[in-house]
């Protein structure tokens, strides 16, 4: 009897153990201080990392690609630091047409972002239930010792993106205008402007960067990024420059120095359209 019970416990283990592997969309960092980074892990639900601020009275969230899961760990991991409500989310941006995304947030949260990403949510044919704050080029936010810049980029990986710093504890979070030695989603990007921005984040004092996809990095990071964006840009241009139709130049494009980088090839055709259809317009 002792042995069956042993099989069938075994069986019960093996059966659960997936489940818990699966569910975790999140592996948490402390960055800095009250700072903690949310890095998506790959086959989970979290399509973007987010940034968790624990100031004296308010917990901030900063992120985009929010879903009731998601939400949830998060949620469930601020609870394990204090008992402090979440008040604010930072919404980074949003996809226009991804109406299952960025909707089911805490009734009792305030939802800050920037203009073009309250008018892309506004698009959608749900409505958001929260109360929005929303803000044109830079929002400077005070929350007990911890000092919140908010700078909005206009277009970049989509048409509101903006990145949050933390001046005090010289922490930047890029949400997806930067990935770090991954390639990421850029199929709504603006890529003549994209690059302007990657200039400015690449100039700023910040010890910690915390990136839309990819581990917790530094500077260094990001001019990783602008060497495989130029790279990028760069054939793409190249190809437009000889008049060739999106299929002809997609068989043609050639950057074999990135052909392993994680994500490229996964989300290579849908980059690679965006970006010959808008760059091909230069020539």
């Amino acid at each position: 009897m002792g042995g069956i019970m042993k099989r069938t416990l075994l069986v019960l283990i093996l059966l659960l153990l997936p489940m818990t592997v699966s569910a975790a969309s999140f592996k948490f960092e402390k960055v800095r201080g009250g700072v903690y980074a949310a890095i998506a892990v790959p086959g989970g639900k979290a399509a973007s990392n987010c940034l968790i601020i624990v100031t004296n009275y308010q917990v901030v969230l900063a992120g985009a690609h929010f879903l009731p899961e998601t939400t949830k760990e998060l949620l469930a991991f601020v609870s394990t630091l204090t008992p402090i409500p979440v008040r604010y989310i930072i919404l980074t941006h949003h996809h226009r047409g991804y109406n299952h995304i960025d909707f089911d947030l805490p009734a009792n949260v305030e939802i800050i972002a920037s203009g073009p990403t309250w008018q892309a949510l506004k698009s959608e044919f749900r409505q958001i239930k929260n109360q929005v704050t929303f803000f044109d080029r830079g929002l400077t936010m005070k929350r007990g010792n911890t000092l919140i810049i908010l700078n909005a980029t206009g277009r970049g990986h989509s048409e509101g993106d903006l990145f949050v710093y933390l001046p005090e504890e010289e922490v930047l979070f890029t949400s997806d205008l930067f990935f770090n030695d991954v390639a990421g989603y850029m199929g709504d990007g603006s890529f003549r402007d994209w690059i302007g921005t990657l200039e400015i984040m690449s100039n700023i004092n910040a010890a910690i960067v915390v990136p839309g996809l990819g581990s917790v990095t530094n500077t260094d990071g990001i001019l990783r990024f602008q060497s495989f964006f130029r790279a990028f840009t760069t054939e793409v241009l190249r190809l437009a420059g000889m008049g060739l139709d999106v299929e002809t130049a997609k068989r043609q494009f050639s950057l074999r120095q990135y052909d392993n980088m994680p994500g490229y090839k996964a989300f290579f055709d849908v980059n690679f359209r965006r970006a010959y259809r808008e760059l091909k317009e230069l020539k």
